[in-house]
């Protein structure tokens, strides 16, 4: 005999907590539903802002392992290292993470469930799960990963695009931890589209490569090598690989009464690779049109708030990894780029005003290094540096 509900979640990440969450708050009747046992291990680089856990009414103290107070940049044997305000960056595993959102959320937690099939109806959807009773509820949404089973049996991204992603949990020697501790590296121009990463967690390093269209092989080794020049061994360490979906607007993610959030949509920064700000932010949508009975417009909504920016996100990505020389001098060196980028993560502005903002400060940014060299070589450090303070602010 069934069990009915308000909503069927599938999937207890980032996205599925905060549907949840969201829905609950609002009266609805929510389950959700996890293959695995919480708190589980999930491949993620973890990186996230402040200011995206503070739109939640609750703290995250207990799940943050490390604050950020600088970012490294290394672009083959050229580095640039920028210090950042505080309270901007902070760090989480994605086991503890996603089990502390989902634990504030007023919902059904049912664990260890292995959906088997969804199946959408006029008037409810039916979920299925091996060897338990079947779930109606009016709405599913799928926030089951990359290889969504709602997505498959609804029908949903048939036309998707992804990427790459090797991921491992590194033991170091002090030493080498307080070297990275607070301050992330991310590693450019060792991989064809793509790149290499370094973050501190409370104690070891997450590290990690991604990648689009790599070569079989090529990035396991590319990480093993890259990461022992860092000081970073990687014998006897398990690597977790995990695709990386890219949204590219063109595919379907949402049905009547089925709603797709986060990995299941493809909602991963094309760019930058971040998945977690776009799996909440997809997940609150979720829920919002659902409560106000409004789900035929998710797909519209996210296309306005999210899809838009994400094929300036490809653009750009494809205009970097094409001229990454050009890139990585006039944006990555350049700290008003930096702060553009900030915002962008701190969910304060779209990528539409971070491209303006990037082109728009490449003259301030050109006169503001013509000076500050000429001052340089000139004997003129403190003058040098006064200069690039005025304009750069807390980034230097």
């Amino acid at each position: 005999m069934s069990q009915r509900f308000d909503v069927v979640v599938v999937g207890a990440g980032p996205g599925g907590a905060t549907a949840a969450f969201e829905l609950g708050e609002a009266g609805k009747r929510v389950v959700v539903l996890e293959r695995g046992h919480l708190p589980r291990y999930k491949a993620c680089g973890g990186g996230l802002s402040l200011g995206l856990l503070q739109q939640f009414p609750f703290p995250f103290d207990p799940v943050v392992e490390s604050s950020v107070r600088s970012i490294t940049y290394s672009f083959r044997s050229r580095s640039v290292r920028f210090e950042l305000p505080p309270g901007q960056i902070c760090m989480v595993m994605r086991d503890k993470f996603d089990a502390y959102l989902l634990d504030h959320a007023r919902a059904e937690v049912r664990q260890g469930v292995l959906v088997s099939r969804v199946r959408e109806l006029a008037d409810r959807v039916i979920v299925e799960s091996d060897g338990m009773p079947s779930l109606e509820a009016d709405y599913v949404i799928g926030a089951d990963g990359a290889s969504s089973v709602v997505a498959r049996d609804l029908g949903l991204r048939r036309g998707k695009r992804v990427a790459a992603a090797i991921e491992a949990e590194a033991p170091v020697p002090p030493e080498v931890f307080g070297r990275y501790a607070q301050a992330p590296v991310f590693i450019f121009g060792r991989i064809r589209a793509g790149y290499l990463w370094i973050f501190p967690k409370a104690t070891h390093l997450s590290v990690g490569i991604g990648a689009y269209r790599p070569r079989p092989g090529q990035m396991q080794t590319v990480l093993k090598q890259v990461m022992a020049e860092y000081g970073i061994s990687l014998e006897g360490v398990p690597l977790h690989g995990h695709p990386l979906p890219v949204y590219l607007g063109r595919e379907r993610i949402a049905t009547g009464r089925g709603l797709l959030v986060g990995d299941a949509a493809g909602l991963v920064d094309p760019l930058t690779g971040e998945g977690i700000r776009y799996a909440v932010k997809s997940g609150r949508l979720a829920a919002r049109c659902i409560v106000e009975d409004h789900a035929a417009e998710y797909q519209a909504r996210i296309q306005r708030g999210i899809g838009r920016g994400h094929a300036l996100g490809l653009l750009l990505a494809q205009l970097f990894y094409r001229l990454p020389i050009l890139c990585y001098a006039l944006g990555v060196r350049n700290p008003l780029a930096t702060s553009a980028f900030l915002d962008l993560l701190s969910d304060r502005v779209e990528y539409p005003e971070v491209v303006a903002s990037v082109f728009s400060s490449l003259p301030f940014y050109l006169m503001t290094e013509i000076l500050a060299g000429m001052a340089g070589a000139l004997g003129r450090k403190e003058v040098r540096d006064r200069i690039r303070s005025a304009v750069y602010g807390e980034y230097v």
